[in-house]
């Protein structure tokens, strides 16, 4: 049986199709032409107001982006438990990374176990500053792609790390840093303190496609057992 999509909770259901559509490195537009609607109506889907689906269209839309149907949130239920939300603070510039560890969190995401947040599920017209600060405060764990843009950046030092290290020091916040490129992360006395997935001086950047896998996987498992803990 088709799903209705005027059950649909559509804010939620267009948080989805943004989180999904970046983790296949689409565009709008590429949605767009694969359902045959416009690209203003898939912005517009994802802000929370359908246009332009039908319910072959939507069958579609959820083809395209990987979505199974028992993953649609359905207005007046409540949202998947994801009493673990996990916040990933990266550098724009290392996005391929962010792109694969995505790839490898999905299955716990299917399952319910956490809720992944990373700043392309901003939406259009929304205070990206306050909803940062708003990710920043419900996640129970943040994993930190470090490398040297991502400690080069200003924004990621002030506006996600320092609140992240204050909540790891005042709530148990968990750090997990994994390491991209080369950089200075063993002389950073505050980052340091923390137990990175691979070695400081093995760096993603530096292994083949095996031992990257393998490591977004170590981070998959931390994730994995972190949600295991009783509350």
């Amino acid at each position: 049986m088709p799903l209705d999509i005027s059950a649909i909770d559509w804010p939620r259901f267009g948080s989805l199709m943004r989180e999904r559509r970046s983790d296949k490195g689409l565009t709008q537009a590429n949605v767009a032409k694969e359902l045959g609607i416009s690209q203003p109506a898939i912005s517009m889907s994802e802000r929370g107001y359908p246009v332009g689906l039908s319910e072959d269209r939507l069958a579609l839309l959820l083809a395209t982006l990987d979505i199974a149907e028992g993953e649609v949130p359905i207005a007046g239920l409540a949202e998947p438990q994801a009493d673990k939300n996990v916040f990933v603070s990266y550098s724009h510039r290392d996005r391929e990374y962010l792109n694969r560890l995505l790839v490898h969190f999905r299955p716990l995401v299917k399952k319910g176990l956490i809720k992944v947040w990373e700043d392309s599920q901003i939406g259009v017209g929304e205070k990206w500053r306050d909803e940062i600060a708003k990710a920043l405060d419900k996640a129970a764990a943040a994993v930190l792609l470090v490398s040297a843009d991502f400690l080069a950046s200003d924004f990621i030092v002030d506006h996600e790390l320092q609140p992240l290290l204050k909540k790891a020091s005042e709530d148990g916040t968990k750090i997990i840093p994994l390491i991209l490129t080369p950089c200075r992360f063993t002389r950073d006395e505050s980052l340091s303190a923390f137990q990175a997935i691979n070695a400081p001086d093995n760096p993603l950047s530096g292994m083949d496609d095996h031992g990257r896998e393998a490591a977004y996987d170590s981070a998959a498992l931390t994730i994995e057992k972190l949600v295991a803990l009783p509350k």
